[in-house]
């Protein structure tokens, strides 16, 4: 482990190791919840200086200074160059890929499908990493609360979007009271209103780990709500917020993070579901058949 760290990642990973009590600085509670605050959100810490900051972290100027001094830091200013890092990442992430598909010349004249084939096998290599990685016990831990709970809200944010939509569409077939968290004629704090203790969200993001999925699942996990969340990585911000985490590998041979490990992912849990509900969930897509007939519409 490196002090500092190197990026922000790593940052990110030296708070994790101290909140699991695996790692001892000399670092007061109030620095600490400070410094957690500043991860969750570090677009803030980015654009602030070390005035602003205090004013919005609740501490001092110089107890800012001696934490970044205790992460081995020189001062504010190369602590904070991490989070600008970061920062700037989140906000390049498409047009990076992109360049690196440009730079990476895999598409000459007559060889195209040499793109398509790379493609496979970075998608091939993700689920691969993916089921060795994943528990027996987070599976069926996701399936339980799945099939089990009252109700259910999904949320992914930006491209994360698509495979919410997968899975509230998969699982309103099987069963009723799932929704997506934010309608379209709702904004995000009504439909955090709507969440009651013991509800379960399925939250779902990969890097560049958007600042609205993460502040999601933290005020729901506040309001005593359970989660589910369904990302790229143990180091994500996502997966200390759950009860229950399942990690996708989003390594890309793309601009974007592909989607395909998460659709097989997601089209496995909901067969997982399926089989937990057994005759109530054969019951209700019957039910629903019904009502598409009555409807004259194709099933």
């Amino acid at each position: 482990m490196n002090f500092p760290p190197k990026n922000f990642e790593e940052l990110r990973h030296i708070v994790i190791n101290i909140r699991q009590g695996e790692l001892d600085l000399a670092m007061g509670k109030k620095s600490f919840q400070a410094l957690e605050s500043m991860i969750e959100d570090a677009d803030v810490v980015a654009m602030s200086n070390i005035v602003e900051l205090a004013a919005k972290t609740q501490l001092s100027s110089a107890s800012i200074t001696r934490l970044a001094k205790s992460l081995g830091f020189k001062g504010f200013q190369q602590f904070q160059r991490l989070f600008k890092q970061k920062s700037k990442m989140a906000n390049s992430f498409y047009s990076d890929g992109v360049k690196n598909l440009i730079t990476s010349n895999v598409i000459k004249e007559k060889n195209a499908k040499l793109l398509l084939r790379e493609q496979l096998l970075t998608v091939t290599n993700n689920i691969e990493q993916g089921l060795d990685d994943v528990s027996e016990t987070a599976l069926i831990q996701a399936k339980t609360l799945l099939a089990s709970k009252s109700r259910i809200y999904i949320f992914g944010y930006r491209h994360s979007a698509a495979i919410a939509n997968i899975l509230r569409y998969g699982l309103t077939l099987l069963r009723p009271n799932v929704q997506m968290l934010v309608q379209e004629d709702h904004g995000v704090a009504i439909a955090l209103g709507q969440l009651k203790k013991g509800d379960l969200l399925v939250v779902i993001g990969s890097a560049p780990y958007s600042n609205v999925t993460v502040k999601i699942a933290s005020i729901a996990k506040k309001q005593q709500c359970q989660i589910i969340s369904i990302t790229d990585s143990k180091l994500s911000p996502l997966n200390d917020l759950a009860s229950v985490a399942i990690h996708i590998p989003s390594s890309k041979h793309f601009y974007m993070n592909s989607l395909v490990s998460n659709c097989f992912f997601i089209e496995g849990l909901l067969s997982l579901v399926a089989l937990e509900l057994g005759k109530v969930a054969v019951n209700h897509l019957q039910k629903h058949e019904k009502l598409l007939g009555q409807l004259e519409v194709s099933s």
